[in-house]
């Protein structure tokens, strides 16, 4: 096929079509043909919101995210071993335990960044399908500083930039 004909081709592809020819370019190192294809591709101009604010609300609902699979999996550990320490293991009152203290560290994470956020924790704990206890702040200056910093840390770095 001549080049002119095939232009044409290209314009009467979905972008769907185009994308997945402009792959097939890419992995044969054809760049006169990338370069064909995207000659083609329409071009748009949108609006959206501000790159900050969509930074920091998918940040928040990551945020939020990550809360909420620490926290079930944390208390589903927790009563796992309960569980078998009420039936007698008291191998299991020490794994118990652990998972408490990684509750209440976790507590004491998410309020800590969530108040350097300026976030509402209880918005974080709601988009995160978990449950506000309004945990006592007694119970949380008892946390293991070691699991709370470990928390912090995974908590804030997902609004590094």
């Amino acid at each position: 096929m001549k080049p002119a004909q095939v232009n044409k081709l290209y314009a009467r592809l979905t972008p769907h079509e185009q994308a997945a020819l402009a792959i097939e370019a890419a992995a044969r190192h054809d760049e006169s043909e990338i370069d064909a294809i995207l000659a083609h591709v329409e071009h748009r101009h949108y609006l959206s919101t501000h790159a900050d604010y969509t930074r920091r609300i998918h940040a928040l609902m990551t945020l939020a995210g990550q809360y909420g699979i620490e926290y079930w999996k944390n208390r589903a550990l927790m009563l796992i071993a309960c569980e078998y320490a009420d039936q007698g293991n008291q191998e299991a009152e020490a794994p118990a335990l652990r998972f408490l203290a990684k509750a209440v560290a976790l507590e004491s994470a998410i309020v800590e960044v969530c108040k350097q956020l300026k976030v509402d924790v209880k918005a974080i704990k709601t988009m995160a399908g978990c449950p506000d206890d309004d945990v006592k702040p007694e119970a949380l200056q008892k946390a293991d500083a070691e699991l709370v910093t470990q928390y912090t840390g995974m908590f804030a770095g997902l609004f590094t930039s």
